[in-house]
């Protein structure tokens, strides 16, 4: 049973909301947090979305966009599919000679794409007539220059992070969540946080 609260719809920020989902990010943090058996990844994404239109608006299009690399399997395409997501595939980049991975350490051949992937889609909506509000599904700082550069085109932002253990540690994300009008509190779900 979801414990997230209902909003009227006096409470809705947006009319329309860009919605965008770092999978990897998402996936394997609920993944670390509860393994495999009480991740219950189909619940979580549901509940996601119905916080969204319920505490922000509507989506733009009436679609959120979930960005993943080649890999993402066919049963978390269909989750995709259920919830109205457009799936956004980021096939990873061959390196012309092995280089070191900043976080992990690690020697890689190949790097992610899709952080700058969500951020050169994020950049291009700007220029939508309707897009004056973003929610980001991550914990990832790496984001925190696209949602400062949010805020300078006056674009609303909402966060949804898989767990608070995701947050980077300087919680510099959190920081640039902007409020709700109604409530003043920031417009954050963290997916760890609520019942399923």
């Amino acid at each position: 049973m979801s414990t997230l609260r209902k909003t009227s719809p006096l409470s809705v920020v947006a009319k329309e909301v860009l919605l965008l989902i770092d999978w990897e990010n998402l996936f394997f943090r609920l993944f670390d947090r509860f393994g495999a058996e009480s991740m219950l990844i189909e619940r979580r994404m549901a509940m996601l979305i119905e916080w969204t239109k319920q505490n922000v608006g509507e989506l733009l299009g009436g679609h959120g966009f979930i960005f993943a690399p080649e890999h993402m399997s066919f049963f978390h395409q269909q989750i995709c599919v259920q919830n109205n997501l457009r799936l956004m595939t980021c096939p990873k980049r061959q390196l012309t000679s092995p280089k070191r991975n900043q976080k992990t350490g690690e020697m890689q051949t190949e790097e992610d794409t899709v952080d700058e992937t969500i951020i050169w889609f994020a950049n291009l909506m700007m220029r939508h007539p309707n897009f004056r509000f973003i929610c980001l599904v991550t914990g990832d700082s790496d984001f925190v220059p696209l949602l400062k550069e949010m805020g300078e085109h006056n674009i609303k932002r909402a966060l949804i992070v898989p767990t608070i253990d995701s947050l980077s540690k300087t919680k510099e994300l959190i920081n640039l969540v902007d409020r709700h009008p109604g409530t003043h509190k920031r417009m954050i779900l963290s997916l760890d946080k609520i019942a399923v």
